[in-house]
């Protein structure tokens, strides 16, 4: 197959991934106006339409998605002929593309790149922290690291770690208002909420080892005559630092507080259950190709490395 041909393929197999010519396109590094003069050329080629396009997307005709599948694999063993040939096989290069939330990349992402950067120094590491669902095709990124508990149609997802949740105060807190010892003693305590304009109004927990659950109004505490709604796990966790009051919020966000007694957590044994805590796990996501990029994978294999069975904010955590 000429390279021209080749080309082709991978212009319609981006278009594909996208779901549009402009994603495409900027995946590509190219223009939406050369992306469909490859595919228009292509489907001259093989004399017949690979694409239904409509005003508001872009899918394969059910010729499309065979040539489709057959492209990623002439295209995987292209990239895997000239890895071998230019002896990079196992040796990540060129820039890795990826996003995570705001709050795991600044509090724990962050730091673990310098260590990863240096085992990979051919790599340059592009990172987008993003409170909002991320398109891999549509924005162009490698992969995405996604606190989740379902990861999302259409995509390849590696669990990387389970996302472990608490309900903590500071003692300064506690000192004034008092320790609740049951969750229905939570309706009388001011509780920071996570969320915007909808945040729930209720908390749920789930006992870890009896399964029994409970649930509580945390909406307007008959004690308290204000509070605090905020959509970002970093600004809670500041707030019951500063003993605003009771909040939910990932290890990974108060593990070194617990350690260090700068916060409490309460109701031992009590998992909080919905809301912010339906973000339960963390998962590498990416595009499904056969197999990942060796950039890709590197990072996966570092992740999973580091992060083990117990993620390191969780020991010791209490």
């Amino acid at each position: 197959m000429n390279m021209g041909r080749l080309e082709d393929l991978q212009a319609f197999a981006r278009v594909v991934d996208a779901r549009g010519f402009s994603g495409a396109a900027r995946l590509l590094g190219s223009s939406k106006s050369a992306v469909s003069k490859q595919v228009g050329r292509l489907e001259a080629q093989l004399g017949t339409r690979l694409l239904q396009r409509t005003t508001r997307s872009v899918s394969p005709t059910p010729e499309g998605r065979g040539v489709y599948e057959r492209a990623l694999r002439l295209l995987e063993e292209a990239q895997r002929l000239e890895d071998e040939l230019a002896g990079r096989a196992d040796a990540p290069q060129g820039v890795l593309r990826l996003s995570t939330s705001t709050a795991f990349g600044n509090l724990q992402f962050t730091a673990l790149m310098s260590e990863f950067c240096a085992l990979y120094p051919r790599l340059q590491v592009a990172l987008g922290l993003n409170d909002r669902y991320v398109d891999l095709a549509e924005e162009g990124f490698d992969v995405v690291l996604r606190l989740t508990g379902t990861p999302g149609p259409g995509l390849v997802a590696r669990r990387l770690a389970a996302i472990r949740y608490r309900l903590c105060a500071a003692p300064a807190y506690l000192d004034v208002q008092g320790e609740p010892a049951t969750v229905a003693e939570l309706a009388g305590h001011r509780c920071l909420r996570f969320g915007y304009l909808q945040a729930p109004d209720r908390w749920r927990f789930r006992h870890e080892s009896s399964g029994e659950e409970a649930e509580v109004p945390v909406q307007g505490a008959l004690r308290f005559g204000s509070g605090l709604t905020a959509n970002s796990s970093e600004s809670l966790r500041i707030a019951a630092l500063a003993g605003m009051g009771l909040a939910i919020l990932p290890t990974y966000a108060i593990g070194p507080d617990l350690r260090a007694g700068r916060l409490r957590a309460l109701l031992p044994g009590w998992a909080p259950q919905g809301g912010l805590a339906d973000a339960h796990t963390l998962y590498a996501v990416y595009l499904p190709h056969r197999q990942p990029s060796p950039k890709v994978r590197a990072l996966i294999d570092f992740m999973l490395e580091r992060l083990g069975e117990l993620p390191p904010w969780d020991r010791d955590a209490g």
